[in-house]
């Protein structure tokens, strides 16, 4: 990889100074990929997918018409130098699709036509059958299970947190895993752990446009891969506690996850310091605060040199740091954070049927993100899904959570509008969505 075409690490205080007293100072860490080089390749790097489709009891009738359709789909958006299978579970796994080239949807609709639903939700056996069918990928081809599931696991292995180690098991081998979410019954948090586990990105969806929306994220993003396998490491200054902010995952002790970037796009996390008082601080004098090593490995395979930057400030007395103005942006992605907190209490109070409080809690939100128009139109239709459908508004709390404080965000992000949701012109995997699980209205 070219030194021009490395990553840029960022470091933004929410204020230029930290204070002498003790205290806390927000910081907003980014990880900004360049631009796609006009000398890059036309080509991208070879993608090997393996779609793994729930077909038990409950998926009879159109959940599962809609699911094949979505194999369909997911062929067409595919190129001859790429590799699909579809593998079909319920209590018995099948392979009607083995790996085999794609861009051939008519193929793809034939091999799979006459498709039945079956019996009990054996999810972990699907599952693993579609990672051991990638196993043993070229170099500088990606390898990912897309699980689409109904249910919840009910047969075979069922444990959450065993079945999160074998995703994160395939993961180091180069086997990463999305998951999508389908109808009113899913595991929302064995969908999302997995996803997590698995590297991988999580979607739900009601309708087939919002699986079609799910799949066209997916594939842009793994098509404008830059940079994967993104883990942080905080250094805090003596005496001090970095604390990450959000729905943040501990890779391995000390390190931490951030997604996937594709180019020309920023990944990014929040970090709250814990500073001790210093009444012998010099105001004159710059104080080492946080240190922050970032390592990645390329799409092609190849390994990121290591990245490390400082972040040294100022120890102001309180009556100095009054005056200052807080940083925009680091504000902005602060509430974003701080909103996917919230909502985090709100589901829990409304999976434990205290409705009440929820709506509570909701209406308080509401009044502190009313200047964050994306958070804002987000309050709105939580409040209405609370009312008509509790079981959707828990999912999609949970899925609201996630984005907000894990999302990939253009470096430079334009003014949010109602409309994003349908827009042409943004990346999918950019688009700021009021609700989680709607997709586009119209191709």
């Amino acid at each position: 990889m070219n030194e021009s075409h490395q990553p840029n690490l960022i470091l933004t205080p929410i204020r230029p100074a930290a204070p002498s007293a003790g205290g806390t100072l927000e910081v907003l860490l980014r990880l900004q990929a360049p631009d796609r080089p006009a000398t890059a390749p036309a080509t991208r790097q070879p993608l090997r997918l393996a779609i793994v489709v729930d077909r038990s009891g409950s998926m009879g009738g159109e959940p599962l018409a809609e699911a094949l359709r979505c194999t369909e789909y997911i062929a067409k958006g595919l190129q001859q130098s790429d590799r699909v299978a579809v593998v079909l579970y319920d209590d018995k796994v099948q392979v009607p699709v083995p790996l085999r080239p794609g861009g051939d949807p008519m193929a793809m609709r034939e091999a799979l036509s006459g498709v039945e639903s079956g019996g009990c939700t054996a999810l972990f056996d699907g599952w693993q059958a579609g990672a051991q069918i990638l196993e043993g990928g070229t170099t500088g081809s990606l390898s990912r299970v897309l699980l689409l599931s109904d249910g919840q696991a009910n047969q075979g292995l069922v444990e959450q947190s065993e079945i999160e180690k074998h995703c994160a098991a395939w993961a180091a081998k180069g086997v990463t895993t999305t998951t999508v979410g389908l109808g009113r019954d899913f595991n929302e948090d064995l969908m999302i752990g997995m996803a997590q586990a698995g590297r991988g990105q999580h979607y739900y969806g009601q309708r087939a446009e919002d699986l079609h929306d799910n799949f066209d994220e997916e594939l842009a993003l793994l098509q404008s891969l830059y940079l994967r396998k993104v883990r942080v490491k905080l250094v805090p200054g003596a005496g001090l506690i970095a604390e990450p902010l959000g729905l943040v995952t501990e890779a391995v002790a000390g390190w931490y996850s951030l997604p996937d970037v594709a180019w020309g796009v920023e990944t990014w996390m929040m970090v709250r310091l814990h500073i001790v008082p210093n009444a012998a601080a010099d105001p004159r004098k710059l104080e080492a605060l946080l240190a922050v090593v970032v390592e990645g490995e390329f799409e092609g395979g190849q390994a990121m040199a290591p990245i490390q930057e400082m972040l040294s400030l100022p120890l102001l007395a309180s009556t100095d740091l009054a005056g200052m103005v807080e940083n925009e942006l680091v504000a902005r992605r602060l509430t974003e954070v701080e909103f996917a907190e919230a909502t985090a209490q709100v589901r829990a109070l409304a999976a434990q049927g205290d409705i009440a409080a929820a709506e509570a809690r909701l209406v308080a939100l509401e009044r502190y993100v009313a200047d964050h128009p994306w958070l804002a139109e987000k309050v709105v239709r939580l409040k209405s899904l609370l009312r008509t459908d509790l079981a959707f508004s828990v999912k999609e709390m949970q899925y609201s959570m996630y984005r907000t404080s894990r999302r990939l965000v253009a470096k430079t992000e334009a003014a949010y509008q109602a409309s994003e949701t349908e827009s042409t012109e943004v990346p999918a995997f950019l688009r700021r969505k009021s609700s989680e699980g709607q997709g586009r209205k119209s191709r």
